[in-house]
């Protein structure tokens, strides 16, 4: 009997030995089996971007490179440019034409400059304010006016009257629709033959509801009169 219960014993024993290696730890060398877990579908990774600027940035280097050339411009054509209200040409001021000594008097760096006139390979003129065409009539005629007396210079007298002189007169007056306080720079182009020989730039503040009213002469030889064709006006605003 002791030794059937012995037996009983000793197979219990080895039956649970037995079950718990089958449900242990696998040992490390020995390879696992059995149905593979599908992995997740890999998603590409987005490289990357670097810091520096893309072939489409927009933006500019704070320097310029050594070798650059930069153009600043100074100027701009301004979009609310005044109104052209008024535009006069007037030729030959004087009904007679004016000596040559009397206009080397008055106006020295004009009538005795050989390179002055329309005529020349680089034409070239002059434009004077009113106020020093008035100051040649008080100067240089009896009436203070045109078309009265010219004055006698005593180092005019014998001289030959040749080349003779006269005047072209250009009016402008000028409507801003600038809204604020502004500076032009109002230029009367020349034209002679289809071309621009000769622009005359000045610039004043425009201002709205104050017309600008402009007054030039343009002296001119008598034999040249003929060639100047028109007058254009441009705007710049500073």
């Amino acid at each position: 009997m002791m030794k059937k219960s012995t037996l009983l014993l000793i197979f219990l024993l080895a039956g649970i030995i037995l079950a718990a290696g089958c449900t242990g730890p696998a040992s490390t060398g020995t390879p696992v089996t059995g149905t593979p877990v599908p992995a997740s579908p890999s998603v590409p990774l987005t490289p990357s971007l670097s810091a520096g600027p893309t072939p489409f940035d927009t933006s500019f280097p704070s320097q310029p490179p050594a070798n650059a050339v930069t153009f600043v411009p100074t100027t701009r054509i301004a979009l609310d440019n005044p109104h052209l209200e008024y535009l006069n040409i007037r030729k030959k001021t004087f009904d007679e034409p004016l000596p040559n000594c009397l206009m080397q008097n008055a106006f020295p760096a004009i009538a005795k400059d050989p390179g002055y006139g329309i005529k020349q390979v680089e034409p070239k003129l002059s434009s004077i304010s009113e106020d020093d065409y008035l100051y040649f009539l008080r100067k240089f005629t009896e009436g203070n006016a045109e078309n009265t007396q010219l004055k006698n210079l005593p180092e005019c007298q014998g001289t030959a009257a040749e080349p003779t002189w006269n005047f072209v007169e250009v009016r402008l007056i000028l409507d801003p629709t600038n809204i604020q306080p502004s500076n032009y720079t109002i230029t009367l182009n020349v034209k002679s033959g289809g071309k621009i020989i000769a622009q005359f730039p000045r610039t004043e503040q425009l201002v709205i509801n104050h017309q600008l009213n402009q007054l030039s002469y343009i002296p001119l030889r008598t034999d040249e009169m003929d060639l100047f064709d028109s007058v254009g006006v441009t705007y710049t605003r500073l």
